[in-house]
């Protein structure tokens, strides 16, 4: 039996997500020590965790058991930072996790999803699995948002537009004025509901 034939065909014609390179295999190809090697393509820490954070996990105690799926705690922790409502907090298990759930709650098949490029390649990967169509509205030359593309590229299929801040590769931010005019753009086309992203 061939199980590529049970497999949905877009996918398997689909090309593969090409993630980053871990730190070991870097530093073998360079041939330099790991303390000597510092990822700049995946918007990582390069000083590591808080000593409490290495503490904490230590003496947890209940690795063996499922944790909590309402992540309470951590969302309440997350309130108490932001100010935000923990109603409105969604915790995942990385964004690859988060943005897997946006998309399958909000695409249907040949739905859009703006994407703006150079950019976090589970976007438009993501998209891809989902059924989606990717809309691609570059940056421009110093990777700032192309404000004005993005609105051209708004059509009664939008559903998702994607800004990731700091943006991966780049690390650049979205301003605050960008991100408002972008949940704004739900107010331009009241045929269509474009959920915005910001990894913030």
């Amino acid at each position: 039996m061939n199980i590529e034939k049970l497999i949905r065909p877009e996918l398997v014609t689909m090309k593969s997500y090409t993630p980053i390179e871990p730190t070991e295999i870097l530093s073998q190809r360079a041939e330099l020590p790991l303390d000597k090697v510092i990822k700049l393509d995946g918007n990582e820490n390069p000083y590591g965790c808080s000593p409490k954070v290495y503490q904490a996990l230590a003496t947890y105690p209940y690795y063996h058991h499922y944790p909590d799926p309402e992540q309470r705690e951590l969302r309440k922790a997350l309130e108490e930072y932001t100010g935000l409502g923990r109603q409105h907090i969604v915790c995942g298990m990385g964004s690859d996790e988060l943005i897997d759930l946006i998309l399958r709650l909000f695409l249907k098949p040949g739905d859009e999803v703006i994407n703006c490029p150079p950019t976090f390649g589970m976007y438009p990967f993501s998209t891809d699995v989902c059924g989606g169509r990717v809309v691609d509205v570059p940056r421009s030359e110093d990777f700032a948002l192309d404000m004005a593309g993005i609105k051209k590229a708004l059509t009664r299929k939008t559903k998702v537009i994607f800004v990731a801040s700091p943006n991966n590769p780049t690390g650049d931010t979205a301003t605050e004025k960008e991100i408002m005019e972008l949940v704004g753009l739900e107010k331009l086309l009241s045929w269509t509901k474009p959920i915005l992203n910001s990894v913030i």
